[in-house]
């Protein structure tokens, strides 16, 4: 880039519709595209590359953005959150692990990428990640995410495998995110406040919520096309 990126951290912006110039750095964007101070509620994304780096790996950096804005995920080595205030993004906190210069390297990059990000813009299956001045500091794509269905007691729930260890799970109209715990058998996912907990076997499992224990059994996807 030509120009260092600005340490101030822009501020909370109501959603612009304003159409963005082509000709950027990674790409043309579609006339659709529209800018935003934050990205796509309830989405998922990985990196695909970075303006600071020449090349990255994008298995070890992604975002998750929950139903309130609030930004969580794997920078590089550590896992990341970034809370949305009344004013704008808070501070990254990290978490403290140590790994291979390599990944230490992108994780420094894509933090410093997420503190500059002015807007994001939504460019069909891309995510472009703006600096104040317009231009691209990172781009990240819509990864493809196993889903699994259970009926627990009448109720439907799903789940998407976002990595290793943890799942973004949806039921009735919410939808929450949950990392793996020690269970003897089994897979055992609770959220942060260890009110929603999810245990599964096979296709069998149990769903309780606030205390409320039921029973799950693995079902087809509700939405899929049946071909006859």
């Amino acid at each position: 880039m030509d120009n260092p990126m600005t340490t101030k951290t822009p501020p909370f912006r109501r959603v612009a519709a304003t159409c963005l110039a082509a000709g950027l750095m990674f790409g043309l964007a579609s006339p659709a595209a529209l800018a935003a101070d934050t990205p796509p509620a309830d989405s998922h994304w990985r990196l695909a590359n970075i303006a600071t780096l020449k090349s990255i790996d994008p298995t070890i950096t992604d975002l998750v953005v929950d139903p309130e804005g609030n930004l969580s995920g794997l920078a590089g080595c550590n896992t990341y959150r970034r809370p949305l205030g009344p004013d704008g993004y808070q501070e990254t906190a990290l978490t403290r692990k140590t790994c291979s210069e390599n990944k230490m390297k992108q994780e420094a990059a894509f933090v410093e990428v997420l503190r500059h990000t002015a807007d994001w813009q939504r460019d069909g299956k891309r995510l472009l990640l703006k600096g104040p001045d317009g231009r691209n500091l990172a781009v990240m794509l819509k990864p493809i995410t196993r889903r699994y269905h259970f009926d627990c007691g009448g109720e439907t729930i799903a789940f998407d495998v976002l990595r290793r260890g943890q799942i973004r799970l949806s039921h009735g109209d919410q939808t929450v995110l949950m990392h793996k715990t020690a269970s003897a058998s089994g897979s055992r996912y609770e959220d942060e406040g260890g009110k929603v907990i999810f245990w599964g076997k096979g296709q069998q499992g149990t769903f309780e919520v606030d205390g409320d224990k039921r029973d799950c059994r693995q079902v087809p996807d509700p939405n899929a096309q049946v071909v006859e």
